[in-house]
């Protein structure tokens, strides 16, 4: 048996990087996917990946901060699919810039999309969770929640808070069987990371213990152990994937 048989499984920006490498996952271990976002291409990419192998997927166009369009997504895969088990919430953008050279809107909208997202999508899911007995939601967060560097305030902020968005949603949801973790990789070979310069990559390889940049699919797999009842036990946590960096 896979190890998402009959599980019905959210993933938010999975039409990219490590949210389509999740949504191939979850799919390929036996879970219906929906995969949801603004962009509607991307997530039609990664539907079509799935259905070519074997899998169960939908895109479904909206954005995370928009209460309405969060309704619709739990009404419509409640009444396709029965009910919602899991949510990987890998919404995010991130801006590069100096605290003195980024304005008060673009900082805004970093932590908009990060925690005000978060926080709409767990309140919105949790009557969901509750009619199916329980349920799983896994944050992306990153290891910047955690340590600091030049140039990315509003995203190292946004982090740090989500991270303890999440740790309050895991203690308050606990008797509802809804579980809440964090999910925090360091640098990670996707398209989010390509405004790194080029000798800022070279130095935060050289930092990394394991040596080299993660892949998408080494958060996926910490993904799908935190949504699967594996980790049943597991809730509050912020379960690094970083090769070692925030240790070192």
């Amino acid at each position: 048996m896979a190890t998402l048989d009959g599980k019905v499984a959210i993933v938010t920006g999975g039409g990219t990087g490590i949210g389509r490498a999740t949504a191939i996952m979850f799919a390929r271990e036996g879970a219906r996917v929906a995969v949801f976002g603004r962009r509607v291409e991307p997530l039609n990419d990664t539907v079509a990946a799935i259905r070519t192998a074997g899998g169960t997927a939908l895109a479904i166009r909206g954005d995370v901060r928009i209460d309405d369009n969060v309704g619709d997504l739990v009404d419509r895969l409640e009444a396709e699919w029965g009910g919602i088990d899991a949510l990987v919430n890998c919404a995010a953008i991130r801006m590069g810039s100096p605290i003195t050279g980024q304005s008060t809107a673009d900082f805004a909208e970093v932590l908009h999309v990060t925690i005000v997202g978060a926080f709409v999508l767990t309140r919105t899911l949790v009557p969901a969770f509750r009619r199916r007995g329980g349920g799983s939601i896994v944050h992306i967060g990153s290891a910047l929640g955690t340590v600091a560097t030049r140039d990315f305030a509003a995203y190292i902020a946004a982090k740090g808070g989500l991270h303890q968005l999440a740790r309050a949603s895991a203690v308050e949801l606990v008797g509802d069987r809804i579980r809440v973790n964090v999910v925090a990789p360091g640098t990670i070979d996707t398209a989010i990371d390509a405004g790194v310069s080029a000798f800022r990559a070279r130095m935060l390889e050289h930092r990394i213990p394991i040596g080299r940049p993660g892949h998408p699919d080494d958060v996926a797999q910490a993904c799908l152990y935190l949504a699967s009842d594996a980790a049943r036990y597991v809730t509050g946590s912020i379960l690094a994937v970083d090769g070692g960096w925030t240790a070192a």
